[in-house]
């Protein structure tokens, strides 16, 4: 039987692994089973080790949006706001990465730019600030190395989950008030608890990245689905203005209704009989936005195959 030899050295891997007794005893047929069982796992760690692992840090600059109650579209141009981030990205290999997203933004929402006369009419605006942390997995389309010119460029995509922080606001006046803790729908004298301000999401979208010399850039968009339909602080229904008084205060009655018409919301829906108006759809959760250009670079590299897995390769 023919001895194994690298591709780049005339010496065999596992020298004399076929001439010794011990080599014979260990190649019986119940080794063979043993082998069979083990093959599918050597061949996974083994493609892993024999392409390009190496770390990467890197940046991202552009912006935000949201999808919800306050906002008709998925993208809407009168709700981009500044939006950034870090991130940290190890390589399995040319195709397969996980990565850690820090990103920061705004998201807002306006009734005045939609095209529904009864949003017009209900009249609720917000903003907020965003804060998450996501681990993801990422996949290259084509085979994709950072600063390497023979593996230059490729679209991806990426998936994952996201921990995020919010916190809804509108101005009554020229004051800027939280608007969880008013509890604008009746939260916390109803029976129903006061929503969190820090959930879950789930992250997915992709871009297309390339090599400038031994810096990779990239141009990203992903839109998260909230765990929550709260970004807005508009969910449900119009809550009783004397019970919301009572409890919560004048200013959480203020703000929960802002509708021009000031329609008494606390009396039956003339056209479904449903105790208090709908204010908004719980059913539908909120979506927030990161896109923008990404720049990053390695900051080690180790190149392993098969006969050197020890020698190491910089960029």
């Amino acid at each position: 039987m023919d001895e194994v030899v690298c591709h780049d050295s005339n010496r065999p891997i596992f020298p004399g692994l076929f001439r010794s007794k011990a080599s014979a005893r260990f190649l019986n047929p119940m080794s063979f089973r043993t082998l069979r069982f083990l093959l599918p796992f050597l061949a996974i760690f083994t493609f892993f080790e024999a392409e390009a692992q190496y770390n990467e840090f890197g940046i991202m600059l552009g912006a935000t949006n949201y999808k919800g109650e306050l906002s008709e579209h998925t993208f809407n141009t009168h709700f981009i706001h500044f939006g950034g981030g870090f991130f940290y990205r190890h390589n399995w290999d040319r195709r397969w990465a996980w990565k850690v997203e820090m990103n920061f933004g705004k998201i807002s929402g306006d009734d005045a730019y939609s095209s529904s006369a009864y949003d017009r009419d209900r009249n609720l605006s917000f903003e907020s600030s965003i804060f998450e942390v996501s681990p993801q997995i990422e996949f290259n389309f084509f085979a994709y190395e950072t600063g390497r010119s023979d593996y230059p460029w490729t679209p991806y995509v990426f998936f994952g989950l996201s921990i995020f922080k919010f916190n809804p606001k509108a101005y009554l006046g020229n004051q800027l008030y939280e608007l969880q803790p008013l509890g604008t729908e009746g939260q916390g004298y109803n029976g129903e608890k006061k929503y969190k301000r820090l959930t879950f999401s789930l992250p997915m979208g992709g871009g297309f990245k390339f090599n400038v010399g031994r810096i990779g850039v990239g141009i990203e968009i992903g839109a998260r689905r909230a765990y929550t339909d709260y970004l807005d602080d508009v969910s449900t229904l119009y809550p009783d203005k004397a019970l919301l008084l009572a409890n919560n205060g004048p200013a959480a009655v203020l703000l929960s209704d802002r509708s021009f018409t000031n329609a008494d919301t606390s009396g039956f829906h003339p056209t479904t009989a449903i105790l208090h108006k709908q204010r908004g759809n719980s059913q539908d959760k909120d979506w927030y936005i990161f896109g923008g250009i990404t720049l990053y670079f390695r900051l080690t590299s180790m190149m392993k195959d098969i006969c050197h897995p020890f020698r190491p390769r910089r960029y």
